[in-house]
């Protein structure tokens, strides 16, 4: 089974905001930057007691609300700060192999991603998991790193479904394919 397709910066995006979710590091992580790290908010309070006139209970509220503001907003930061890091990382000609057109085969023992600027051979024995989101499959072939396929390349859902059960099969991923 080969295909050939492009990676652009926006898959590098998505994944990197996948994995954030999806890695049991990165999602205590992301937990306590959002919501363990703003609960400060509410101890600044008890400071500007002292320092103004105005009641605890104004404080709090402003506070409270900018618990609500963090917590709301930060999802959209986060995507914001990783798509920012993506871009200043190609363009300081940093992993310039992952974008444009990638050529993916699987052979009887392995994948091979080859792009421009590379070529990437993983056994089958070596994918740790198999995961897919709404627009893509990503095989993880570490802990932080995985070959992204974005789901356009494929015709249709059964192409994608015969890609998905082969790969399976070879990888001895029988218990199927995470979805988020």
């Amino acid at each position: 089974m080969n295909f050939e397709y492009k990676l652009n910066e926006q898959d590098l995006v998505d994944f990197n905001l996948f994995h954030i979710t999806y890695s049991k590091l990165s999602r205590r992580s992301y937990f306590i930057q959002r919501y363990v790290l703003s609960l400060s908010f509410l101890v600044l309070p008890f400071l500007l007691r002292r320092f103004t006139n105005l009641p605890l209970g104004y404080w709090f509220v402003v506070f409270i609300l900018l618990y609500v503001y963090w917590v709301a907003v930060y999802p959209k930061r986060l995507k914001k700060i990783v798509s920012r890091k993506i871009s200043k990382m190609l363009a300081g000609g940093k992993n310039n192999s992952v974008v444009g057109t990638h050529s993916l085969a699987i052979s009887g023992s392995e994948i091979i991603d080859k792009s421009e600027y590379s070529e990437a051979r993983t056994q089958f024995s070596d994918i740790e998991n198999i995961v897919e989101d709404k627009e893509h499959i990503f095989v993880y072939v570490n802990s932080n790193s995985a070959h992204i396929i974005p789901l356009r390349i494929f015709e249709n859902e059964n192409q994608k479904q015969e890609f998905l059960t082969l790969l399976r099969q070879k990888a001895g991923k029988t218990d199927g394919v995470l979805k988020k």
